[in-house]
């Protein structure tokens, strides 16, 4: 008896070990294994009970949730996951997982939360999620799904909070979504809808946050306009102009609002209307005033406008706004003294401030809480024409207290510290695009360090006699300009050696040898298209819708 006693006492010990089962315990190992574990963000170490590893959560011995978001997880996931009967939250978001859905998931009842977005998942996840009535928030965008009935994919979910179907190839807003009484957020990004495509927004009463970045907008849908309880609302990578933004006017609840990549020449009148605005995005687009509108906005707190075409001195207008706490002026065409007390986060980088300016805000402003200046650029776009064999110089305009580097193509460093390049003899190789690095760094008053880089625009070195005499590179065109997905280069006399793309800061965004070049992943704005071919080198400018 006593040896049974025992017996039972030690395989007890060993049971209890662990605050799951070992079945349990030995399908998350499964789900470690199948999905590169080794190499997770944050791995799991297995000789440590389950209820201590990342993104478990235990409840009365049952593994109740498994979030593994952004945790880098690769390969395909296991369908064994159905055997965690009792999962109420699944969150396998923003990996690396490829295959289907398994069928199996189904079964999970209990779930009231499944995210599976911003993965590599392919085939149609419809049959997958049919018994999954429960669900409240459902994550399905950013994959490389083929849908073919959104709606009867939808049509199983009655009790849904949160909805993400971006990236499904959707012309129209489905049917089904009408008749979500508690929806509150719904994300459509990248979704090719047409224009009469939202009616099924309609309706959607208790709808707070809608996200239709990329949807291919050309003016705020009505429907849309209509939705005034919304507190967020995501219209970036679109093609609005501030002509076409009449819609906002109505949205007086929203406070978070992000316009960013789209076709705006100044700030919508509108959005002076938007009392509670909070966070405000207008970045990436070619604004250059009306800026007045942003500064009637007495509860905004953080403000982006960087990479637009706003000169001239930092804008006073900013700095009698109560509760502005930061203010991105990044990638503007900014100069000059800068005013006292600038909000207390603040970027400037990559405009045309001064060391100068710069030194003299930092010496007084020392406490500033956040103030990002590094780098900035000077002198302006130039092209040096020259003739093989003969001498040229690319010049810069700084001297003094600087160290100075040369760049070739703007990423390729020269070996030279000189402040200006120069060329005892021009050979063909030489025929490129170059930036100059003018680095100070120093102790100010109060032993305050000052650490700047001050960047060249480009300067390009052109074949004097290609440009001039050469009719090959003279025929040698682009087109469309403006243009939104494809630049095309005619040219039928001479072959395409390299094809550099920089934005107006110098920054190389793009490289390519072929006469067909997809621009459609750079943010709208200007560029600079460098051609090399073995006639020599020609530069033109674009637009990027």
């Amino acid at each position: 008896m006593r040896k049974i006693l025992f017996f039972l006492l030690i395989s007890n010990f060993f049971y209890a070990q662990w605050s799951i089962s070992n079945a349990d315990r030995a399908l998350l190992i499964n789900i470690y294994d199948a999905t590169d574990g080794e190499n997770w963000n944050r791995t799991w170490n297995l000789e440590e009970d389950p209820r201590n590893w990342f993104g478990v959560v235990v409840k009365n011995g049952l593994v109740a949730e498994l979030n593994l978001s952004g945790n880098a997880l690769r390969g395909v996931f296991p369908a064994t996951i159905t055997s965690l009967t009792k999962l109420t939250k699944l969150d396998l978001s923003n990996n690396q997982l490829t295959g289907e859905l398994a069928m199996g998931v189904s079964s999970l009842s209990l779930l009231t939360k499944l995210d599976i977005s911003n993965n590599r998942l392919t085939g149609d996840p419809s049959a997958a999620l049919g018994g999954l009535f429960n669900v409240e928030d459902l994550g399905l965008g950013g994959n490389m799904f083929t849908i073919a009935d959104a709606n009867g994919m939808l049509q199983n979910f009655n009790n849904l909070k949160f909805l993400n179907i971006a990236d499904l190839g959707l012309t129209t807003v489905p049917a089904k979504i009408a008749t979500f009484p508690n929806l509150e957020t719904l994300i459509l990004d990248n979704n090719p809808i047409v224009a009469n495509g939202y009616g099924n927004l309609a309706g959607l009463s208790k709808l707070k946050t809608l996200s239709l970045s990329g949807t291919n907008l050309a003016q705020i849908p009505t429907q849309v306009s209509q939705l005034t309880q919304l507190t967020s609302l995501d219209l970036s990578n679109n093609h609005l102009t501030e002509q076409n933004a009449a819609g906002l006017a109505s949205l007086i609840n929203l406070e978070w609002l992000s316009l960013e990549s789209n076709q705006l020449a100044e700030v919508p009148a509108q959005i002076a209307q938007l009392k509670n605005l909070q966070n405000l995005n207008l970045g990436r687009n070619k604004i250059s005033g009306n800026l007045a509108v942003v500064a009637a906005l007495p509860n905004l707190q953080q403000l982006f406008l960087h990479n637009n075409l706003i000169e001239g001195n930092f804008p006073s207008l900013l700095l009698g706004m109560p509760k502005l706490l930061m203010v991105n002026l990044n990638s503007n065409q900014l100069s000059g003294e800068l005013p006292d007390q600038l909000p207390p986060i603040t970027h400037l980088s990559n405009n045309r401030f001064s060391k100068t300016d710069l030194s003299n805000y930092i010496t007084d402003f020392a406490e500033q809480t956040d103030f990002d200046y590094s780098p900035q650029r000077y002198d302006d776009i130039k092209t040096v024409l020259a003739i093989v064999g003969q001498s040229a110089k690319l010049e810069q305009s700084l001297s003094g207290d600087y160290s100075f580097s040369w760049f070739k193509n703007l990423d390729q460093k020269l070996n030279t510290s000189a402040e200006h390049l120069s060329f005892n003899s021009v050979e063909n190789p030489d025929f490129a695009t170059y930036t100059a690095e003018a680095y100070s760094y120093g102790v100010l008053g109060n032993n305050i360090l000052l650490e700047l880089s001050l960047f060249r625009e480009p300067i390009t070195l052109t074949d004097a006699l290609s440009t001039s005499e050469n009719p090959e590179l003279k025929g040698i065109s682009i087109y469309p300009n403006p243009t939104k997905e494809f630049i095309n280069i005619i040219n039928v006399k001479t072959k395409i050696e390299k094809i550099v793309i920089y934005d107006l800061s110098g920054k190389q965004m793009l490289t390519e040898n072929s006469a067909k070049i997809n621009v459609s992943k750079l943010p709208s704005g200007v560029y600079l298209l460098s051609l090399k071919t073995d006639s020599g080198v020609k530069s033109f400018k674009f637009i990027k819708q």
